[in-house]
């Protein structure tokens, strides 16, 4: 299991000057990324033609297309049309893009209030503070896991992203 830290992220700002993106893992061919979104304000998202996407908000009131979105991840295709409006302010989203017909994904948001295995290939904290393998992660923390199984273990009322990457 490999742990990636919140202060590791690489910062890159959006070249439409919307936010930017804190990197948390990615794939040598670009097959796929996982990223942080601080969403500073409203506008179309970049064209991903050829990428499938999951959004998954983080706080903040976030409408796409004028529906509101979240607290459950969003998939949509890279090249659908999206426009976002903030409804409070600057906010922060997990994303996940993998290249279709490489890589697919799958994104769960959980509640962890009790012990439980994670099989997931990649894990971030949404909220509270878990131990994973024994190792404590905190709030935007991340873990690579690559699937295999490990005990996540609340030490405050948790909530978890779950990543699966499946090959194709």
């Amino acid at each position: 299991m490999r742990v990636i830290r919140r202060s590791a992220f690489e910062k890159r700002p959006w070249r439409n000057g919307g936010g930017i993106s804190h990197e948390i893992a990615w794939h040598s061919d670009d097959d796929w990324r996982l990223s942080l979104a601080e969403i500073a304000r409203g506008g179309p998202f970049s064209d991903y033609s050829g990428f499938d996407r999951t959004l998954t908000p983080i706080g903040g009131g976030l409408r796409l297309n004028g529906r509101p979105v979240g607290p459950e991840p969003f998939s949509f295709r890279g090249e659908d049309v999206v426009e976002a409006a903030l409804d409070s302010g600057a906010m922060l989203a997990f994303n996940v893009i993998t290249r279709r017909g490489a890589v697919a994904h799958a994104v769960r948001r959980v509640a962890l209030d009790a012990p439980r295995k994670v099989t997931a290939d990649f894990v971030l904290v949404l909220g509270g503070t878990v131990s994973l393998g024994g190792e404590r992660l905190g709030l935007l923390d991340a873990a690579e896991t690559e699937g295999t199984p490990v005990l996540a273990v609340p030490e405050t009322a948790a909530e978890l992203a779950e990543v699966t990457l499946h090959r194709l």
